[in-house]
């Protein structure tokens, strides 16, 4: 997975502090299926353009990376383990 993750394609441009922040401790989270309690958000670490910023780059790249990621995870749970002999000498 960790491929994966730091495969080119799949590399999000970029971004300011406060757009990084919105991404690692908001979006991120959230698209694992975690809470995010409004309790946790540091709102002095980002400003209103890191979200518009957000919004931006998930239509531009962040959604067609989530398919892309789908995409390679489902071909990856569906190929069939490899049996192998072990030889011993």
């Amino acid at each position: 997975m960790e491929a994966i993750e730091d495969a080119e394609v799949y590399k999000i441009p970029d971004m300011s502090d406060g757009a990084e922040y919105v991404y690692n401790s908001i979006y991120r989270r959230l698209a694992q299926g975690e809470n995010v309690r409004l309790s946790e958000i540091e709102y002095g670490s980002f400003e209103l353009d890191d979200i518009d910023y957000m919004r931006e780059i998930y239509t531009d790249v962040l959604e067609a990376n989530e398919y892309k990621a789908d995409t390679v995870a489902r071909t990856l749970r569906g190929i069939s383990p490899i049996v192998a002999a072990a030889a011993y000498v």
